[in-house]
């Protein structure tokens, strides 16, 4: 785990929810087998109250959350007894940035390594975008399904390179990215957000105490 999470108050759960991913950020086009990263959403049981956290041969891991790697439709979503969720990025796949949460979902921008034998080419960007407190892996592909990139993934392909953490305003997701976008402007990522909740008083956690 190489950055930092996002935090949500969760609208159905009402406790507190913490956002990661995985990604070996030095490695970009690692293509080496046994490499599984993973989309995290780990709820705080114990919210708003504090609680001394087991000893760490006793500790929670992750197992003690449910993969929802496959689920579209919220079957799969946690129960009170599950810790949180995981989702499992295909193809050697990582995190480039943290996350970042918004209406009821998390986006993540992804990284997913060339297939080429140049080491320096550059792979394809991805947004991938999950229910916060389920954990659902959203399809969220846009217009750009009929690009060869975009073929056996529910994440929307927005380029080549590596993207920045995602920001969000007026309805519209942007990043940076270090290779070329899919838009008029060559280094900027700018698609429409997913639907979500309708609420938006989880812009920012802080404000809910």
């Amino acid at each position: 785990m190489y950055y930092a999470m996002d935090v949500a108050i969760g609208k159905t759960t009402n406790t507190l929810w913490l956002y990661s991913a995985t990604g070996d950020s030095q490695r970009l086009n690692d293509r080496s087998k046994g490499i599984d990263n993973l989309l995290i959403g780990i709820k705080d049981r114990h919210y708003p109250y504090y609680a001394s956290v087991a000893t760490p041969q006793k500790a929670d891991d992750i197992t003690d959350c449910k993969d929802t790697s496959s689920d579209r439709t919220g079957a799969k979503c946690p129960q009170d007894k599950d810790r949180g969720w995981y989702i499992k990025i295909k193809d050697y796949a990582k995190a480039s940035s943290e996350p970042t949460v918004n209406n009821g979902l998390v986006y993540f921008p992804i990284y997913r390594p060339s297939k080429s034998a140049n080491k320096c080419d550059l792979g394809d960007a991805f947004i991938c975008a999950a229910d916060d407190e389920c954990g659902t892996h959203t399809d969220y592909i846009g217009l750009e399904s009929s690009r060869s990139e975009q073929k056996g993934s529910v994440c929307r392909f927005v380029g080549k390179g590596v993207l920045s953490k995602i920001v969000i305003f007026a309805g519209k997701l942007f990043a940076n990215i270090s290779g070329k976008s899919l838009g008029k402007v060559t280094d900027l990522v700018t698609v429409d957000a997913a639907t979500g909740d309708v609420q938006t008083y989880r812009t920012s956690w802080r404000e809910n105490f």
